[in-house]
């Protein structure tokens, strides 16, 4: 408890700890306090490592806006939050979550925010940042979800009854469309466009989707032939 601050002593920590659910408490300028263990599973790291830090880090760029005004929202007016985001757990994964920032007072003041986190398993409702969203067809998402599975061109091309060539094809369109030049990018692009269903927040198994190496001998067969 010496690493609480003095205006969040009375906190229930313990009752924070018993939640099934990834929660953490934060102090009015939006510092880690504790996290719980769910929390620490779901983000792939200690609460030790997150003390002290600003909850925006492990948000992408494109979401820190939105995420920063729903913060100010339960610090500055007392109202609570409700709204979807993603974040980058520490396999560097975009995973999509549903947060609550819940306003916590002591007296007539905010003294700190407490954070709950629940699994995503569709696409955002809204959009997380200003860039345009990119259009891909109900074949190229087939194939960009199947890809994202872990498949390579040529199980994709057998699982969708199509040639090898036809499934590098419409890989070279995604990658137009998503501006990329690789699948795992293709891949991260999607999940930050709300393309991909969202991973539920549980730990990631380290050989989780798309191997890189191969991801990359197989990209090498999308560049135009001299």
């Amino acid at each position: 408890m010496d690493s609480v601050p003095h205006s969040l002593q009375a906190a229930d920590l313990w009752l924070i700890d018993s939640l099934v659910v990834p929660a953490s408490l934060h102090d009015a300028e939006g510092r880690f306090v504790h996290m719980n263990a769910a929390a620490e599973r779901a983000i792939g790291s200690s609460n030790a490592y997150w003390l002290g830090r600003h909850y925006t880090e492990p948000v992408p760029a494109e979401a820190r806006e939105n995420v920063e005004a729903q913060f100010r929202r339960a610090v500055q007016t007392g109202e609570p939050t409700d709204f979807e985001t993603v974040f980058v757990d520490a396999s560097g994964q975009i995973r999509g979550v549903r947060a609550q920032h819940l306003p916590l007072r002591r007296g007539d003041a905010i003294v700190g925010v407490f954070i709950l986190a629940f699994d995503v398993r569709q696409p955002p409702a809204g959009p997380i940042g200003q860039e345009a969203h990119p259009r891909l067809t109900s074949r190229q998402r087939q194939v960009l979800d199947l890809i994202a599975s872990g498949l390579s061109t040529s199980e994709v091309a057998k699982e969708l009854t199509l040639s090898s060539e036809t499934v590098r094809n419409h890989l070279r369109r995604v990658f137009e469309e998503l501006q990329v030049h690789t699948r795992v990018e293709a891949i991260l692009a999607a999940q930050r466009f709300g393309l991909l269903a969202a991973p539920a927040l549980r730990p990631q198994p380290s050989d989780a989707g798309a191997d890189p190496e191969r991801c990359a001998r197989e990209d090498s067969n999308l560049r135009p032939a001299d």
